[in-house]
Parts: C-alpha cells; structure tokens; sequence
C-alpha cells in the first residue's frame, strides 16, 4: 500500500478546511440575503394569524386570514397553528416573522445537509464531511425551492428538516420516528415518508410516529378542543372541492393531479361531474403507478444499502402524489440533487440518464423553472401543448429521476453496498469503530 506524503496530506487537510470555511461565509451571507426577499412575507402573515386565532379560541377554519389586502385560508391542523405561537413573541410583525422563520431554516437546511453528507461519505474525516455538507447547503440556499419558501414565509424546511433528522445516520435520544410524528401533526403530508420504514420491515419507528403525532394532535385538542372540532367539520366538509384558497391547476403546483388538470381542454370541461370524475380517476391510477415503481426502487435502493437515497425517492412520490405539491414544497432538492451529483462522480456505469437528469434539474433550480416562462397565474389550459409540457416541470423530472435511478442501479452489483450500508441508521457515522461496536464483556 502506497501512503501519502505527510506534507500532501495536510495541504490537502487546509484545503478542505478552507473550502468549508467559504461555504460557512457564503451560506451566512446569503442567508442574509433571504431575510431581505420580502417585506411582506404573506404566509408569515397567515401562520400568525392563524396562531392568534388559536390562542383566542376564534374560529381557525371557517373564515379567511385577513392579511394585507389578501383573504386566505389557514389550512394546517390544530397543533400546526400551535407549533406557530412562537411568532407571536415579542409582538413581531409579519417581516420580522419572515426573517426568523428564514433563519430557522436556513440553519435547519445547514444540519440537515451536513447529516446527509455524513451519510454518504461516513468513513471520510469530519472536516471533508463538514465542507461538503457546506457545499450542499450553499447550493441549497441558491435554489428556487428556497428562495420562494423563504420569500412567503413558508415553513417547509423546518418540516423537511424534522423528518431528515428521523432518518439519517446520528445518535438519538428519543425513539426514531417520533420527529416525522410531530412533523405530521404540524402538516399531514409527511406520513407519507413511512414508507421507508415499512420497506425496510422497521415496525417500532412507524409506531413512534404514530403515538408522537396522536400525543401532539391530542395535545392541541385539549387546549383548545373547539379548534378541533372546527378543523374536523370543516376537513370532511371539503368534499371534493379541495378548497385551499388557490387554484390546485396554478403554475406553481409540481404535482400529478395538476399535471393531469393542465391537459383538459377548458376549465369548463374540468370542473363539470364528468371532468372531475376524469381527473380523479387517471390521477389514482397514476398515484398508485407512482407508489408502485417507487416502492420497487426504494427495495432496491434498500438492499443495495442505499438508504439515504431510498428515503429521497420516498420524499419525490410523497411530492408527487400530494394533490397539492407548490414548488417551493420542493424543498427536498436541496439534498436530493447533490446526493445525485455524488453518484455521478462516484459511478461510472449507467450514470449518464441521472447525469443528464441532475445537470438539467439543477439548472431549472438555480435559474428560472420553466413552470414560470409564461407569466404567473396564466391559465394553465389554456397554453399550447410544449408550454403545457414545461409548466409541469418538475413533475416530469421527477418522473425521469426515479427512472434514471433505476438505470444506475443496472450498472451496480446485486449485492454491492455503498459505506453507509454498514452502519446502522441509528448509529453514529462519526463515532470511531470501537464506539460502535464495542467489544462484549469490555470494561466501560
């Protein structure tokens, strides 16, 4: 075995230090420049209203926010709008709402990248883990997804970052699965994100998930148990409206059903009896096809030892299953498409689709998707077939992501495993061996 120079080992040791300390610089700096998107970030606006009406016991659901000019819906459950108080702290303004949340996320986007960096390169120095979580939080801040989050004041990061601590590689205090629980008491959504677990035949964390969402649900009836009732009545007196105070076929919805919306000839035909049974019954169809191909991928992923993107093609179906998927939902990318990118330097048979797939993804990401070349609040049915096309962009990419995964996975051995296949999801990666395997019978 060949060793490195001394001296070349740590020239290359200050580079890398180097390279994390300007992704640090950078990523405060441009966290900065989020604080200053909007000075009125308008669901900011909406989450604290909706915690004011909250703590006053008035009603949450049936009637609209009245922020600025605009009448909006509060449309997360109880405990969501328990989870908000915070922002009422201090009597802050709608800005200054804006700014913390931009700043909670940003730091949760940081730890979240840096604990899936870690993932994927456990047996690398913790200074090579830091600079390359720097990396992919710096790349993150620059993404459409989060510029817009942060521009409306949304919350999306914060939930995303709850989940991705239930599921990477670090040491835990509380049972796993209790944070995806709490995520999904704030938005129901994330209970889609189970099914990693069920895949890989993990009963304990979905149970977790379960009781700590009911305790979390269960806690914001008591303290204000009209809420509930109000949140309950007004859920199953939705019907198939689905009224969310926007038009689900709207540019920025990145998801199937709005996919499908976007291809009926007018909107008269869309929201007749027969337009709507239409719809509902090719977007099932291409929800269980969905479910279907990214439960076969996550298998694969999974036996393969590829957890951390086996939960990624998790957090892409969940995306593109939900009704409603606004493209700064699509927050996920922050660490999908540099976990992509590590494939491709990593793996050199089968990489070109996902290298293909990744380039174009990360341009749409970093420039202007095409969903917004014509103008925002077009009338989606109204476009051409190729700008009918585009407008659904990420959906397409997604769709193409997951078939790309599933062509590198052709070029891998059945068996083969990447590092973090040895390390158990509940352990530390930055523990030294001894730590985690301890010898039996040793003195502690």
């Amino acid at each position: 075995m060949i060793s490195q120079d001394p001296d070349t080992i740590n020239s290359q040791e200050r580079m890398i230090r180097l390279l994390g300390v300007l992704c640090f610089l950078v990523g405060m700096s441009l966290t900065y420049r989020h604080t200053r998107i909007s000075d009125f970030p308008v669901d900011a606006a909406v989450y604290q209203e909706g915690a004011r009406a909250f703590l006053h016991g008035t009603p949450l659901y049936t009637q609209l926010m009245h922020v600025g000019n605009l009448h909006l819906p509060f449309i997360y459950p109880p405990f969501g709008a328990l989870f908000l108080t915070p922002l009422l702290l201090f009597g802050m303004g709608a800005d200054a709402a804006g700014n913390v949340i931009a700043v909670v996320s940003s730091i949760i986007l940081a730890f979240c990248c840096y604990f899936a960096a870690r993932a994927i390169t456990p047996h690398h120095r913790l200074s090579t883990q830091l600079a390359l979580g720097g990396a992919f939080w710096t790349l993150g801040l620059l993404m459409e997804p989060v510029w817009l989050n942060d521009s409306f004041g949304q919350i999306n990061v914060i939930i995303m970052g709850l989940v991705v601590l239930d599921l990477v590689p670090r040491r835990r205090w509380l049972p796993q699965g209790w944070l995806i629980g709490v995520a999904a008491a704030i938005k129901i959504s994330p209970l889609a994100m189970l099914l990693y677990f069920l895949l890989r035949k993990e009963w304990k964390p979905i149970v977790t998930a379960v009781c700590s969402g009911a305790i979390a649900t269960l806690l914001a009836t008591v303290l204000r148990f009209s809420v509930t009732r109000e949140y309950i009545e007004v859920l199953f007196g939705m019907g198939a409206s689905g009224d969310v105070g926007v038009d689900p076929s709207y540019t920025s919805n990145s998801s199937l059903k709005a996919m499908v919306m976007r291809w009926f000839p007018s909107k008269a035909v869309l929201e007749s009896d027969s337009g709507n049974l239409v719809l509902n019954i090719i977007w099932i169809v291409l929800v269980i096809l969905t479910i279907a191909a990214g439960a076969i991928l996550m298998h694969k992923l999974i036996h393969r030892g590829w957890n951390t993107d086996a939960w990624q093609v998790n957090a892409v179906v969940m995306l593109l299953i939900s009704p409603i998927s606004w493209s700064h939902h699509w927050v996920w990318l922050t660490l999908i498409l540099p976990v992509s990118a590590h494939h491709i330097v990593r793996h050199r048979s089968h990489h070109i689709p996902l290298a293909v797939v990744t380039v174009v993804w990360l341009l749409c990401v970093l420039t202007n998707p095409p969903k917004w070349w014509f103008g925002d609040g077009i009338d989606a049915v109204a476009l051409g077939w190729f700008p009918t096309v585009l407008v659904s962009d990420f959906v397409w990419l997604g769709l193409a992501w997951i078939a790309s995964l599933f062509w590198l996975l052709r070029g891998q051995p059945e068996h083969y495993a990447q590092p973090e296949h040895r390390i158990e999801h509940d352990e530390d990666p930055a523990a030294s061996p001894a730590e985690r395997h301890p010898v039996r019978g040793a003195a502690s």
